[in-house]
């Protein structure tokens, strides 16, 4: 009598892989949040998102977006200097009025949209718990930095296509913003940046000197470190299963 040999996909083996790498990596970056937090300076919690209202603030109130040294002259960059371009003050307009939370709530919350729309597939899971872990993923979120605003832009753009464009608001991380360019939504998307970005004429020259004023060892190659983080939702989106493909795909 033959006993019948049962062979196991090899799928299998490198999904149970993935996931025990995710287990470890997560358990990792929970223990370095226990260390972390309790030692964490509360000068740096959110202070970005501080920065940023604050420069949206005075700019409705007819100051200026960025400070006078930045526009004097060469000068270093270093936490606390406004490196946005000035149509970013619309998106952080609203927060002048909404609880904080809400800048925190809405990429996140897009993030996870994206996950449970594509559902990723295990063997993209320990990438993207790489991303999770990464040190300036850490600081990012800690400090608002608008970053995490790119990010969830991104997410949306893997659904959507259009949304990516605003990743153009942080123009050294302006390639993420071509996700979708296929898309004509996207098109109509870089149309409407473009109109709201007309009546900010002038202070895009200040924005210009500001640039063009920054000292930095990496010079346009600072953002190198917030890379990783970018990363996140275009690995959800690789990873995605088949039943899962998002409409980004159809023609």
């Amino acid at each position: 009598m033959r006993i019948p040999i049962r062979h196991e996909r090899p799928g299998r083996y490198i999904d149970v892989v993935s996931v025990g790498l995710t287990v470890v990596i997560l358990a990792v970056l929970t223990r370095d949040l226990v260390l972390l937090l309790p030692n964490l300076d509360p000068t740096k919690i959110a202070v970005d998102y501080n920065l940023y209202v604050e420069a949206t603030r005075r700019w409705l109130n007819g100051g200026g977006y960025y400070f006078p040294e930045q526009l004097a002259g060469p000068y270093d960059v270093v936490p606390g200097v406004v490196l946005y371009p000035p149509v970013f003050a619309l998106v952080m307009l609203p927060f002048l009025v909404l609880p904080w939370w809400v800048y925190w709530a809405l990429p996140i919350g897009a993030v996870i949209f994206a996950v449970n729309r594509h559902r990723p597939q295990p063997v993209v899971w320990p990438a993207i718990a790489l991303c999770l872990w990464f040190p300036n993923t850490i600081v990012i979120l800690v400090a608002g930095n608008p970053v995490m605003l790119m990010v969830g832009a991104l997410a949306l753009g893997t659904i959507w296509a259009w949304p990516s464009v605003f990743v153009l608001l942080k123009p050294t991380l302006g390639v993420f913003a071509l996700f979708g360019i296929w898309r004509r939504s996207w098109w109509v998307a870089l149309g409407v940046l473009i109109l709201v970005s007309v009546p900010f004429a002038a202070t895009w020259l200040d924005y210009i000197a500001v640039v063009r004023n920054a000292r930095q060892a990496l010079g346009p190659l600072y953002n190198l470190g917030q890379v990783p983080t970018m990363l996140l939702p275009l690995l959800v989106w690789t990873g995605r299963r088949a039943e899962a493909r998002s409409p980004v795909e159809v023609p």
